[in-house]
């Protein structure tokens, strides 16, 4: 199975990042859901703190207190890299669907 790296993340707008991988791809992933649940992405709530999210070491994750062991809150990659995938799949099929005629 190929491995993904990152290469750049950043908050465009909270709670939203991009994420920016070795090979050119970006896409957004929107984190309204994720830190709404559950007591771990709680410091995700704080916009300021949101800022504050980096690259893993070697590119394999992005979060945030990465170097603090017990306390990180970090995201793989490749997971990241299905979920921006997915997004742009769905969304060529919705924009064709609305392209389509029912007589078609």
């Amino acid at each position: 199975m190929k491995r993904y790296a990152i290469k750049k993340v950043e908050a465009v707008r909270y709670p939203i990042l991009r994420v920016t991988f070795e090979d050119g791809l970006s896409g957004e992933i929107d984190f309204s859901d994720k830190i709404k649940i559950g007591k771990a992405l709680t410091p995700l709530r704080d916009p300021e703190y949101f800022k504050q999210v980096a690259v893993a070491e070697g590119g394999h994750a992005f979060g945030w207190n990465l170097h603090e062991l017990g306390a990180e809150i970090d995201f793989c990659a490749d997971s990241t890299r299905i979920d921006i995938e997915t997004q742009f799949v769905e969304g060529a099929a919705d924009r064709h669907r609305n392209q389509t005629t029912a007589a078609e």
